[in-house]
Order: C-alpha cells, then sequence, then structure tokens
C-alpha cells in the first residue's frame, strides 16, 4: 500500500500542528497548511526539528482562489488524497480586540460583518475546501473527511445565551457536515464531525482539562475505526457520538 497523505488545515499550532505530528508518526505523508508563510515554515521546522516531516503549504481558508491554488498545487505533487482534516477555526475571541469579541458573542454588540467572518472560516471553508479537493479525495484510499467542530455547536445542548458567531457556525458546519456525507459516500468517502473537547490551546485556554496529544489521540482512534456506515455522524474525541 502506497503511503497515505493527510492535509490538515489551521496547523501552525495547537491542535493541527498537534495533528501533523501524529499523523507524521503513524507513517502518514503530512501536508501542513497554515495563513502564513512564516506560520507554515516554523511549523514544519518544529516538528522537523523532533524528527517528524511535514510539507508546508500556504493557505488562507477564507480565500476560495488559494483554495484552488493548494488543490492543483497537491494535484501536481502527490495526485491524490486520503485523509483532509478542516481544523482552521476563529472563534470570538480570534483576530481583534474587545470589540471584536463582543461583535461575535453579545446580543445587544453583533456586527454582522463579523458573524459572516466567523462563518465564512469556520463553516463555508472546509466546504469549499471539499468541493476544489474531490478530484484528489476521489482517488485516495478510503478516503476521509473530518470536520472540527465543537461542542459549542450542539443545538440539544445549548442551554446558555451568547456566542453567537462561534455557536453559531458550528452549527452550520454540522448542518453541511450531514450533506456532504451523503454526496460523499457514493465516492467511497467518509465525513464525519467531531468535537475535540475543551483543549488547552490558543483558543482553548490554559483552564482547558485536555492537552492537545490526548484529544488529536483520541480524534485520531475516530478517524482510523470510521467507515461509511459512520458517514454524517457527529463524534466525541474519545468515541462517544455527541448529541446534535
Amino acid at each position: 500500500m502506497d503511503q497515505r497523505i493527510a492535509l490538515v488545515t489551521g496547523a501552525g499550532r495547537g491542535l493541527g500542528l498537534e495533528f501533523c505530528r501524529q499523523l507524521g508518526h503513524a507513517g502518514y505523508r503530512v501536508l501542513l497548511t497554515a495563513r502564513t508563510e512564516e506560520a507554515c515554515t516554523h511549523a514544519a521546522e518544529a516538528l522537523a526539528a523532533e524528527g517528524s516531516a511535514a510539507e508546508p503549504l500556504l493557505l488562507d481558508v477564507a480565500d476560495e482562489a488559494q483554495i484552488q491554488l493548494l488543490a492543483a498545487q497537491v494535484q501536481q505533487r502527490h495526485g491524490r488524497l486520503d485523509l483532509l482534516i478542516n481544523n482552521a477555526g476563529i472563534n470570538a475571541r480570534s483576530g481583534g480586540g474587545h470589540e471584536a469579541f463582543l461583535g461575535a458573542f453579545k446580543l445587544e454588540e453583533l456586527d454582522a460583518d463579523r458573524l459572516m467572518q466567523m462563518i465564512q472560516v469556520n463553516a463555508i471553508a472546509p466546504v469549499l475546501l471539499v468541493k476544489h479537493l474531490l478530484p484528489l479525495l476521489s482517488a485516495g484510499q478510503d478516503a476521509k473527511v473530518v470536520n472540527i467542530s465543537s461542542w459549542l455547536g450542539s443545538l440539544a445542548i445549548k442551554t446558555q445565551g451568547g456566542n453567537y458567531g462561534y455557536s453559531g457556525s458550528k452549527a452550520l458546519l454540522n448542518m453541511f457536515t450531514r450533506a456532504m456525507a451523503q454526496d460523499l459516500k457514493p465516492l467511497n468517502i467518509t465525513a464525519i464531525a467531531v468535537n475535540p473537547g475543551w483543549v488547552q490551546t490558543d483558543m482553548g485556554g490554559s483552564r482547558a482539562p485536555l492537552t492537545p496529544e490526548d484529544s488529536v489521540a483520541g480524534l485520531l482512534q475516530v478517524i482510523y475505526r470510521a467507515t461509511l456506515e459512520d458517514a454524517g455522524k457527529f463524534f466525541q474525541w474519545d468515541g462517544a457520538e455527541h448529541p446534535w
């Protein structure tokens, strides 16, 4: 069997970088994407220093032209893709100060542009990545698409107000995952959504109970076990099904 190829978005740090690290150790050829050249280079060098390898590729997931260019690069260099992990995302605290936070979080302060930015990055970008990478995934070996969602996107357990941008965008990502799973299943491509839990990253904060290492290790077991029968499901990092 040829070496499997995995592409991870938002891999400059945090969960994305840890995915690259553990996939590399598992024998995958890893394509590491980040929004800036500096982030790509730094992450790839950090992995290399640990004896792991990753191919750095520039990608701002909010720019469809860059997604198209990425697809062309992967096609030219590898000709297929076996695993796509849509990890890139932003929350209310990303990319701005207190005003930007309120614009995505608090009802009285909501800003339409800020909300749309979060929807673009967290929900629409993963679908566009699948759209443009579909020929590569179709050529893969039992290919899988994994959308990193959140418990905050669960309608069933939403019992508090606020956090409109992040919760709404992840709930939309869940619906998109359900839709794409049905479109991809006849092509032998399995699409699932996963909740990584509350993790000690820049996004999750230092009070989070899970380390990136433990979260990703659990998620990869879910990913490795997933079959077409699981297409369209929403899983916890520990393998349990998550309520929608």
